[in-house]
Formats: structure tokens, sequence, C-alpha cells
């Protein structure tokens, strides 16, 4: 998952520079920026948890021994920040998505275990700032994984963990993206995966929707909304036509 550009804070020179290659897609240029920041002031909060941010997204499209360095350090700077500032949002949220973005790489097992981390994370985040449209995409994204476990995963959460955490289902997904849309309205990946779960429950008109909108929205709110938008006319090339949907 992608962060929105943030643009309610007025930043230091130097993190306005870090913001300015985030924006502009220039992930690494905006990593090696930050990490010159953390490298002089190891507790600055709104340093650390734009690191975890930046390098969670280049574990997106990273692969092997680099994807897992990113990603690693992307925990370790989302738990810098959480640490740093406790009572800060931003923070338990950079540390949900890293967690997420760990989780996805891992054993089933494992993948369970941190799925507990990421939503104690985006609970704490949402406590703090419940206008925190971001962390109600992180939570929709929990709820629709845990609600599509397999049979084999779901033995094994019955193992580990004595069973899938409760309160994850598909209806809560699509509860949390919509509040997710109503927050934030143009961010591309909120309609994006809205639409996708939409797709999953078969919802093909209200999916439809979502995904047209995902597309005709102006690609500012990530530097990964062109991805996310070809992403969603792959997924509306998926869908029946409109006539077909009502037969």
């Amino acid at each position: 998952m992608a962060f929105p550009v943030i643009a309610a804070e007025e930043p230091a020179e130097d993190l306005a520079r870090a913001e300015a290659f985030y924006a502009n897609g220039q992930l690494t240029n905006a990593r090696a920026a930050l990490l010159e920041i953390v490298a002089a002031e190891p507790g600055r909060f709104r340093a650390l948890y734009r690191l975890s941010r930046v390098e969670s997204e280049l574990g997106e499209d990273a692969s092997g021994e680099d994807q897992r360095q990113l990603v690693a350090a992307a925990v370790e700077h989302a738990r810098a920040a959480v640490q740093t500032a406790p009572d800060s949002a931003q923070g338990h949220l950079a540390l949900a998505v890293a967690l997420g973005r760990q989780a996805l790489h891992e054993g089933a097992k494992t993948r369970l275990a941190l799925s507990r981390e990421v939503k104690a994370e985006v609970d704490r985040a949402l406590a703090i700032d419940p206008g925190l449209g971001r962390a109600y995409h992180v939570r929709a994204a929990w709820n629709r994984k845990l609600a599509s476990l397999s049979f084999i995963e779901r033995a094994a959460a019955n193992t580990v963990l004595g069973g899938v955490p409760r309160g994850a289902s598909m209806d809560n997904a699509v509860r949390d993206f919509q509040k997710a849309v109503e927050l934030e309205p143009d961010y591309v990946n909120h309609r994006l995966e809205l639409g996708r779960t939409f797709m999953q429950l078969k919802r093909r008109a209200e999916a439809r929707e979502q995904l047209e909108r995902a597309i005709a929205l102006p690609p500012t709110s990530s530097p990964r909304d062109t991805r996310y938008q070809q992403e969603a006319r792959e997924l509306l090339r998926k869908l029946p036509k409109p006539k077909e949907d009502s037969e």
C-alpha cells in the first residue's frame, strides 16, 4: 500500500526535499535523503516514519534479498518511529504497513502471527486519529485477507494462534474500504481495492463503479497511481458487460 503524498504538514527543508522526491516517484532518492537525516538525527520521528513508508513501497517492487532487506528496514524504522512518538498515529500506521509487507513473504504460521500485530497497530493508529483514511485501508485489507484464508491456513491458525483472530469478515472489509473512500475520495488505491473486494463478493455493478472511478481520478494521490489504475483496467476487463451483470 502506498501512502498519499503528505501535504498537510510544512516539513523542514531537508524533509521537504525527501518529500519532493517521493511525490515525483523517485523513491530511491527519497530513501537516500531520509537515510541521511536519520543518520544525523536518529530520533527524528517525521523522518523515521517517512523512511519506513518509502522502504515498504520499494519492497513492493523488489525481489529476493533486496526485498527482504527493504522490508526488514521498513519494520525497523517504523518501530523506531513508534518508540520515539508513541502517541502519533503515523508511526503506528507505518508499522502496520511494514509488518503487513513482511507477512506477505513469510510462511503461514509466521504470517498469521504477524497479522495480530498488524491489527493491533492499525487499531492504535485509528484510536489516535479516527480520520486517517489509510489506516481504514490497512484494516480493510486485514479483514479481507483473514476472511479469505484457505482450509490449510485456518488449520495453522488453530494450531499456532488458537484460531483465526475474531472479527475478520468481508463485510468489515467493505465497510472499512468505504470509510477510507469517504475520508480520501481521490485516493486511487482505496477505490481499486474496494472494487477488488466487490469483485470477490460478486457484487459486479458496485465493483465496476469503483474501478471506473479509480481510472478516472487524476494520478496525484500516490507515486504508484498509474500502476493502480492499470490494475483497475485489468480487473475491469474481467468483469462481464453491464448488460450481463443483470442477467
